[in-house]
């Protein structure tokens, strides 16, 4: 029995959905920058799973709306 990969689409289409979904992210308000870059690289390389990349994507995102909201807020008399 051979095994087979579960994704068989060839490495163009994957990086024109990749294209895709940045560029609605952008849409969206998001700013690619090195540092995200290097974690996505490392979760393609295989370094890293899919679920540590999205754990730390939401950290930063929470950390971002905290310090967002504490920017809004009045100083506590």
């Amino acid at each position: 029995m051979s095994s087979h990969s579960k994704d068989d689409r060839t490495a163009a289409q994957k990086a024109g959905v990749t294209t895709r979904i940045v560029g609605s992210l952008i849409h969206e308000g998001y700013v690619p920058n090195s540092e995200d870059e290097a974690i996505h690289q490392q979760a393609l390389r295989g370094e890293i799973t899919s679920e540590r990349v999205i754990a730390i994507f939401r950290k930063r995102g929470l950390e971002r709306e905290q310090k967002a909201l504490t920017q809004k807020r009045p100083p506590r008399a």
